[in-house]
């Protein structure tokens, strides 16, 4: 679920989008949110203070004579907003930056920008503009500018650091000014829609036990991937009716007269499926987190979930964004073994992808964990049906689970019965539902990985 839907008040930062939080839900709200956090400079919030202050006290008697500061104060005020006209930024920027990052690292955006106007550029700062929640700008207010004149150019390097995985938008920069009074800020937005997608933080495994099982994917890499290789070169022998054409060694045939072909041995590889658990119960409200679901009794009363059940949705996410990583570090060894790998997902969406050498690389997959979401229902029903129909070519089945309870412990068991091997991971802290040491003849030994263990980093499961 994405950072932003989690945050009821929104943040301070001159950067942040502020739509979609739940504290501004109108469009004045919005507008005077935006005012005091990216167009007031933090002078500017004092001497607004300050200003009020002034107007308080010159209001409560004209003996006090407190207007004639409320006075000076309102008139630096009516200076200020026509030197936000005047001295509004009118220059020229280019912005570079990667459109893939992994989740806790920080994009390096490099930023050109030229002056264009005959006045100069004074006190410049160029800072991203309306960043998703998820994403932070490294210096949070951004990176000054040198003076400018008309013509001259500045390159300086600001950082984006994604705290979250998931797909976003980012709108574009803007180059602000807080010349000459320095309480109100000018600006000039260059608004250019970038989609950004933040891979899920993992640890490269150095080493993944699998258990093998009896079924292979025929024809290997040069079947699955139709790139044009050839199976196995096994020798020469001499033509017979059926023969490919194709396949005559003429050299051979010249030697002994008579037609002579290469034969060739088909080649076998294993076939595994990554099967991603991602039910999340919903006693917790998908676009308001912090507004838990209530259920309606009999009698017309509500009931609302105990603060036990909450801590135990909380901690089930938890561990279902710890899931979505160890299916990416596993993912991302099966990639380096040249395994072809199925991955299989079910949230908001069903997510099926075949992936192997010449086929989708490790990014593909990536990409697919990097948006999967939460599942209110439980994912198997949809998933079941998609895997029953490769299972014939499937050898091996990793389930990456939340916990190891009946109905989990059925579909392994389905799974089994169809003669697929399975190996089972579970991110979980505390103890399963059922202890996963009587499937341990079944199974082979059920990995269980804690948040402690988790976060010390995996290299072998």
């Amino acid at each position: 679920m994405p950072v932003a839907s989690r945050m009821n008040f929104p943040p301070m930062s001159p950067t942040k989008d502020h739509a979609g939080y739940a504290m501004l839900r109108g469009g004045v709200s919005r507008w005077l949110w935006r005012t005091y956090t990216q167009r007031l400079t933090p002078a500017g919030r004092w001497f607004m203070l300050a200003t009020a202050t002034f107007i308080a006290y010159g209001g409560a008697s004209l003996y006090l004579q407190g207007y004639v500061l409320a006075g000076y104060a309102g008139a630096l005020w009516l200076f200020a907003l026509g030197a936000v006209w005047l001295y509004r930024p009118r220059v020229k920027l280019v912005a570079h930056l990667a459109t893939r990052a992994c989740a806790g690292e920080e994009i390096p955006v490099d930023v050109e920008v030229e002056q264009i106007a005959r006045v100069r550029g004074a006190d410049l700062i160029v800072l991203p503009h309306r960043l998703p929640a998820a994403v932070d700008s490294v210096p949070e207010d951004g990176v000054a500018l040198p003076d400018l004149r008309r013509g001259q150019r500045a390159r300086v390097r600001l950082a984006l650091r994604c705290t979250h995985r998931g797909a976003y938008v980012l709108r574009g920069f803007r180059v602000e000014s807080g010349f000459p009074f320095g309480l109100l800020r000018a600006k000039q937005t260059f608004a250019e829609d970038r989609s950004l997608l933040v891979y899920p933080k993992f640890t490269a495994l150095g080493a993944l036990s699998l258990p093998t099982g009896y079924r292979y994917q025929p024809g290997g890499v040069a079947l699955v991937s139709n790139i044009g290789e050839s199976f196995e070169y096994l020798g020469n022998r001499e033509f017979r009716d059926g023969d490919n054409p194709r396949d005559i060694d003429w050299r051979a045939t010249a030697r002994a007269t008579r037609p002579i072909v290469r034969e060739w041995v088909e080649e076998y590889m294993l076939r595994v499926a990554v099967i991603l658990d991602t039910h999340v119960p919903a006693e917790i409200n998908s676009s308001r987190p912090y507004l838990f679901r209530r259920t309606k009794n009999r009698d017309g009363s509500y009931l609302f979930p105990s603060r036990q059940r909450v801590r135990e949705v909380e901690a089930r996410r938890e561990a279902f964004e710890r899931a979505v990583s160890v299916a990416a570090a596993v993912s991302d060894y099966m990639a380096r073994q040249d395994y072809l790998v199925d991955l299989f997902a079910a949230g908001p969406n069903l997510y099926h992808l075949t992936a192997g050498r010449s086929l989708a690389y490790l990014d593909q997959i990536l990409d697919i964990l990097a948006c999967v979401g939460e599942s209110a229902d439980e994912p198997f029903d949809v998933i079941e049906p998609q895997i029953a129909e490769l299972l014939q070519r499937i050898s091996t089945v990793i389930c990456v689970m939340l916990d190891w309870d009946e109905p989990r412990r059925a579909f392994a068991h389905r799974l089994r019965e169809q003669g697929a091997a399975v190996k089972v991971i579970v991110l979980r802290d505390g103890p399963c539902t059922i202890d996963p040491a009587i499937d341990v003849g079944t199974f082979g030994d059920i990995a269980i990985v804690s948040k402690a263990e988790y976060e010390r980093g995996i290299d072998e499961l």
